[in-house]
């Protein structure tokens, strides 16, 4: 509840209890307060990150800014997607890499954001034919290569769940 007054009005008890038909005797039990739980008091606290810290994403868009830095991102993405996905065949996740494009690079392309396209990664998002129309074009492949990388998707998503 919202209001920590609402939850800590004294439960009812019964003060008799009919053990057989007919027959009356004390209940043992007490009216006691409710007991209030405060999850905030739970909660982990929060660590301050050290003033120093640049976040992953600031970082990659401060490499971006470099021709070359550029370059060695989308080079390093591409062998990912041979190393460790080269095996999968075609996923929206291989056809990305091979063109050395990051998730938010994807997103920026279809207008959407980059926990949208993990999720069309994942296989956990049911997509629209609009949305399929702007990976066909953002890609470069057909609708045809798409339902494919889509299926194969669906297939690895669930080997890797069993």
């Amino acid at each position: 509840m919202n209001s920590v007054v609402a939850s800590s009005q004294r439960t009812k008890t019964f003060e008799k209890l009919v053990a057989a038909p007919g027959v009356a005797c004390e209940a043992t039990s007490v009216a006691q307060p409710c007991a209030i739980f405060r999850f905030e008091d739970r909660a982990n606290p929060r660590v301050d990150t050290p003033s120093k810290h640049t976040a992953i994403n600031d970082l990659v868009g401060t490499w971006s800014k470099s021709e070359k830095r550029r370059a060695a991102l989308e080079q390093a993405r591409q062998w990912v997607a041979d190393s460790f996905h080269g095996d999968d065949g075609d996923t929206v996740r291989t056809l990305r890499l091979r063109k050395g494009w990051s998730q938010a690079q994807l997103a920026a392309t279809l207008g959407t954001s980059q926990s949208h396209v993990a999720r069309i990664e994942r296989g956990t998002e049911n997509l629209s034919i609009e949305t399929c129309r702007r990976l066909c074009v953002s890609l470069g492949i057909n609708m045809n290569t798409l339902d494919e990388a889509l299926r194969r998707q669906e297939t690895l998503a669930a080997s890797k769940a069993t």
